[in-house]
Parts: structure tokens; C-alpha cells; sequence
């Protein structure tokens, strides 16, 4: 049964009409990628997306229609680190539009649903009386190791509860995990269809060496998608100036390139370089849309973006990070610490503590042989995307076996 349904979806058979439900950045550029790969393989006749969180960018590349209001709040999907984002997104209409998105699933007629992204998105989910898979890239029983903090709005964050194992267990068809501890330790607690084909996040990273002298230190700065990203990118470059000569680059998201205060301006080539800032013998580029470029280029990193610096370390590549509160908090880098291992280090927010950082991730060979051996352990080798979504279309294309999760009961 498995392999006719695995024939009915490579030759194009399905007629499936599929929505993507997703919550976060990271979780909606996985969603996308997915959702061009149904299409590709004839796995989904349609794709519709609803995001959870933003406006759904990464779906509209690939051809998806998107549902739902498409608003961006304050915390930028990170209303519960802390009670200031909580506040000021409860202020911008954070419950309005909580409620338009439940009346978007309610009213959505699918065959079929793929969550991406926590309990909060499953349950969100669970409104859709439809079969259902759960692609899980965010929370990894290596969150565990030291002590997973217990706060109370982290509850979720860090560790698969009971309420988020009932869901899978009962509502969803096949669960796709981080990791392959993730999916065994889920298995064990019987949610018996969970599995680990590989981590999307390492898909679409094969890039090309940017046009930088042979014999450059190259630091990659990847400050995040989020509005915390001027903050975060100033105090790397205050950094990187105490460096000596190298080259720095941007991958910068996040409009027009911010004012040059103390640095040299002259233009970008045109080819994704916007611009090429210079101070003693610091040279910065800013790129944009040449992310896998970047990491291709670098030797190590500075980083304050969850998704985008995971996949650095993935690569092999030392990654320094610090705080910048109250968005990207002291928690959410224990988080990523226990996540990635001693590929990363954390620093204080701290010029002098950033920059000796930096340097000893560029020259400290046993570092950088940790880093390298450490970050694609822990996050995987490529692949995953097609994986998954082979096994997507195989899964909807067979007989649901259990008709309670064919009207996705809870």
C-alpha cells in the first residue's frame, strides 16, 4: 500500500489541495521549501499557507496562496520570551488577530494540513477537520542536557509536554523531528509514527565563494529578520573594527542599509553587495540575498539570529552570539547552546568580549575543529526537504489508517 501510494505521487496522481500552517520565520521559510518541493514532485495539486506569525513572504516565492490576515507584531512571533512583548503585542491587536486567524481555519477546506512549528501552531491546526502531518524543527530532547529552564512562558519552548504529545499522538498521521533522538525519545512515548528524515534547515546552503582576496579572515554577520537587527549589527561592527584587517559580510534582510557612522562608504557591485564599508583595515560588505554565499565565504560567524546562525554551525563554522534584550534573550541562547553544542559561544553584549571572541573563533585551531565536527552533528547533513516531502505525498496518498485523524480529532 505504502509503495502504490509512493507511485501515485512520484507520476503525479494526486489531486491534493494542502495547507501550510506555520509560526515563525524559520518555520515559514521551511514551509515554503517544502511546499515547492509537493509542487515540483506532483505531490499537491495546490498549496495554500496560512502563517502564524508575519506576512507569509517566504510562500508567496513559491507559488502558494496565502490566507489569513498577514500582520506583523511588535515581538515579531516572540510574544512570550518576555512581558514586554507580550505587552506591546497585546497592544497592537495580538488577540484580534489571533481570533481572525482561528476564523481563517475554521473556514478552510483542505484535504489535507502540514503544521510547521510548535504546539501552539498543532492546536491552531486542530481547527481544520482534515488529515494532518506535523513537521517539528524547533524543540530537540538535547535541550534537556544541563537543565532546560522551567519558567513558566518557556514551558513549551524547550521541552514536547504532554498536551503537544497528545496532539501528535492522536491528530496527526506522521510526525517529522528535529533529530534522530528527538524522534526515538517521541517514539517511546507512543508517538509511535514519529520520525527523523533529515533537518530542512540544511537544504539550499551549497553556495559559491564571494569575490573576497584569497587570503582574507572573513567573519560572517548575521544579525536576524527582526526589528532588534540594527541594534544587534552596530555592535557587531563596533567589534569587528578592533579586529585588524578582514572582511566582514553582512546578510543583511532588513531594508535600506543603516547610516555609516565613523566608516567609509563607496557602492556595491550590484551583484546582491549593496554596499562596501571600510575603517582601518575592517571591510564590510552588505549582501543581500546571497545568504548560502556568505556562509560559503566565511570562516566563522557572528550571529543573532536563531535559524540563520543553526545553519551556520550546521556548515561546520565557529558561531559567537550575545544578547540583545529583551527580543533575544539569555534563555533563548542557553536554548540554542544546549541545541548546538561548543559550536557555539556566548558572550556578553560587550564590544571587548565580542571581539575576543570573534578572534579566537578565526585563528583557535581546536576550536575550529570542535566547531566543525560539533554544528553538522548536531544539526544534520542535507537532504531532509525532499525526504519529507516524498513522505508527505506518500503519507496522503494512502488510506488514512486511523478515520479519527481523517477529521483531525484532537
Amino acid at each position: 500500500m505504502v509503495a502504490d501510494a509512493r507511485r501515485a505521487a512520484a507520476s503525479g496522481a494526486l489531486t491534493l489541495r494542502l495547507l501550510v500552517v506555520s509560526n515563525g520565520h524559520g518555520e515559514d521559510a521551511i514551509g515554503a521549501r517544502l511546499a515547492r518541493e509537493l509542487l515540483e514532485r506532483g505531490g499537491a495539486a495546490s498549496i495554500a499557507a496560512l502563517p502564524l506569525v508575519g506576512e507569509g513572504t517566504p510562500y508567496e516565492a513559491v507559488g502558494a496562496e496565502v490566507l489569513g490576515p498577514r500582520r506583523r507584531l511588535p515581538s515579531d512571533g516572540l510574544t512570550l520570551h518576555h512581558p514586554l512583548l507580550a505587552w506591546h503585542d497585546l497592544r497592537a491587536g495580538l488577540v484580534g488577530t489571533t481570533l481572525a486567524h482561528a476564523t481563517a481555519l475554521r473556514r478552510a477546506r483542505p484535504d489535507a494540513v502540514m503544521v510547521v512549528g510548535d504546539v501552539f501552531a498543532q492546536g491552531m491546526a486542530s481547527l481544520v477537520p482534515a488529515r494532518r502531518v506535523v513537521v517539528q524543527p524547533l524543540v530537540s530532547v538535547r535541550l534537556a542536557d544541563g537543565g532546560a529552564s522551567v519558567a513558566l512562558n518557556r514551558t513549551f519552548m524547550e521541552r514536547i509536554r504532554a498536551p503537544e504529545r497528545a496532539l501528535m499522538r492522536r491528530a496527526a498521521e506522521r510526525v517529522y523531528a528535529r533529530d534522530d533522538v528527538t524522534a526515538a525519545w517521541l517514539r517511546s512515548r507512543g508517538v509511535a509514527h514519529a520520525v527523523f528524515l533529515g533537518n530542512p534547515m540544511m537544504d539550499g546552503l551549497d553556495g559559491s565563494r564571494l569575490p573576497v582576496p584569497a587570503h582574507a579572515r572573513v567573519v560572517a554577520l548575521l544579525p536576524g529578520s527582526r526589528s532588534y537587527a540594527h541594534a544587534s549589527v552596530r555592535r557587531m561592527l563596533d567589534g569587528v573594527a578592533r579586529l585588524g584587517p578582514l572582511h566582514a559580510l553582512v546578510a543583511w534582510a532588513n531594508g535600506p542599509v543603516p547610516a555609516a557612522h565613523g566608516w567609509s562608504v563607496a557602492p556595491g557591485d550590484g551583484d546582491g553587495v549593496l554596499e562596501v564599508w571600510s575603517r582601518g583595515g575592517a571591510i564590510v560588505w552588505w549582501v543581500r540575498g546571497r545568504f548560502a554565499d556568505v556562509l560559503a565565504t566565511a570562516d566563522a560567524v557572528i550571529g543573532t539570529s536563531g535559524t540563520a546562525q543553526e545553519q551556520a554551525a550546521g556548515r561546520g563554522l565557529p558561531v559567537v552570539s550575545f544578547p540583545v534584550v529583551p527580543a533575544y534573550s539569555e534563555a533563548f541562547l542557553a536554548n540554542q547552546r544546549r541545541l548546538l553544542g561548543d559550536a557555539l559561544r556566548v558572550v556578553p553584549n560587550d564590544v571587548e568580549a565580542i571581539a575576543a571572541a570573534t578572534a579566537e573563533a578565526l585563528t583557535d585551531g581546536h576550536h575550529r575543529a570542535v566547531a566543525r565536527r560539533e554544528g553538522p552533528a548536531r544539526m544534520g547533513p542535507a537532504g531532509g526537504t525532499a525526504r519529507i516531502a516524498a513522505d508527505v505525498a506518500a503519507t496522503f496518498a494512502a488510506p488514512v489508517l486511523n478515520p479519527r485523524r481523517s477529521h483531525g480529532a484532537p
